[in-house]
């Protein structure tokens, strides 16, 4: 994948990437399986250069408690990273499933935006990775219905700040896929609940939770929530709209943007206020095209376009054309424009 950044100023910041995957299923037999992933990459570019932390990051983000990664190589402008994201061992009977190791665990229910997501939150912008993060956690599902069950989730780590523990009770009501969540994670004692459902043929999603720091006192309570509405406009045509609500989140701090930063469900998006809007459409069987748009509530009106075009070449061969690029809409904003431009090939195997 090649990425082109424009940071502003007649400057140009270039990074290649060499990204494969490789997944890897065993079936011991009718109730036992082990699953793997392994993920790497080969970053080259003065983008990558400009970071002296670089490798440390990757190691930082790519980790959860067990260490998993190795960074092959680092130099001053290229660095090799590998990392098993997916490691675990599951066992299914009857109405159980249980599985140990680093695995996904999923509990949003909005498609953008997912405050109950409390082990895995992952960054919108960062397209370039479908799978989204692992953690290192034992799972224990039991479930009661075809949309009904109970969920708890223990996860290790290296102090009290990066244990979590979570419980999830999920049911359907009135055609809504519902749930209530609780537990412990980052810190903060996080109680919430989602739903997923329609009014008419209109999707509702919605979640929130409420976070209160346990030990740390300078930390204060917060409430992130996000609600969205998707409808298929016919002729291929898609759109969604959704709206978050981080009442304390760093506000201003774009950081929180880049695909190298762990992000969690109190922290999802560096502004108070935000409204995603989200259209798609098929220009062809073989070409389709969306965009996005989020705008943020703030002093610097800022506002981030996400256009992106999607080309089939061939059977498993994929082009695709994005774009990401952030602009304080405030003509007295301290805050810079800056574009980044994507192209990726893919081949699936």
């Amino acid at each position: 994948m090649q990425t082109a950044v424009f940071p502003g100023d007649d400057m140009l910041l270039m990074e290649n990437l060499i990204h494969h995957r490789l997944n890897l299923r065993v079936d011991v037999d009718d109730k036992w399986s082990f699953h793997a992933g392994l993920r790497n990459r080969i970053f080259a570019g003065n983008l990558t250069g400009m970071n002296e932390n670089f490798g440390q990051q990757l190691d930082a983000i790519s980790d959860d408690w067990i260490p998993l990664s190795v960074l092959w190589v680092e130099r001053s402008q290229y660095a090799i990273h590998s990392t098993l994201d997916r490691f675990y061992t599951e066992w299914n009977h009857k109405n159980w499933n249980i599985r140990a190791g680093r695995q996904r665990v999923n509990w949003g229910q909005n498609i953008a935006f997912n405050p109950n997501d409390l082990f895995n939150v992952y960054n919108f912008l960062d397209f370039d990775y479908e799978e989204r993060p692992g953690t290192d956690a034992i799972r224990v599902q039991y479930y009661t219905g075809f949309a009904s069950g109970l969920d708890l989730v223990v996860k290790g780590g290296k102090d009290r700040e990066s244990i979590g523990l979570g419980g999830r009770w999920f049911f359907n009501r009135n055609e809504y896929d519902m749930q209530l969540i609780g537990g412990l994670t980052n810190g903060d004692i996080a109680i919430g609940g989602g739903w997923s459902g329609y009014l008419k043929d209109i999707g509702w999603k919605g979640e929130l939770t409420w976070f209160h720091p346990l030990w740390d006192q300078d930390k204060k309570q917060a409430i992130s929530a996000s609600t969205g509405i998707d409808h298929s406009l016919g002729k291929g045509w898609f759109m969604y709209l959704s709206y978050l609500f981080n009442s304390d989140v760093p506000e201003g701090n774009l950081l929180l943007l880049d695909p190298n930063r762990v992000l969690t469900a109190r922290t999802i998006f560096p502004f108070k206020h935000s409204l995603l809007t989200q259209i798609s459409y098929p220009i062809t069987p073989l070409v389709s095209a969306s965009g996005a748009f989020i705008y943020s509530i703030n002093e610097n009106h800022p506002l981030i376009l996400n256009p992106s075009l999607q080309l089939n070449l061939a059977e498993n061969w994929d082009i695709d054309i994005i774009g990401q690029v952030f602009r304080p809409m405030a003509k007295d904003s301290e805050l810079s424009p800056v574009g980044l431009w994507f192209l990726r090939v893919r081949w699936s195997y």
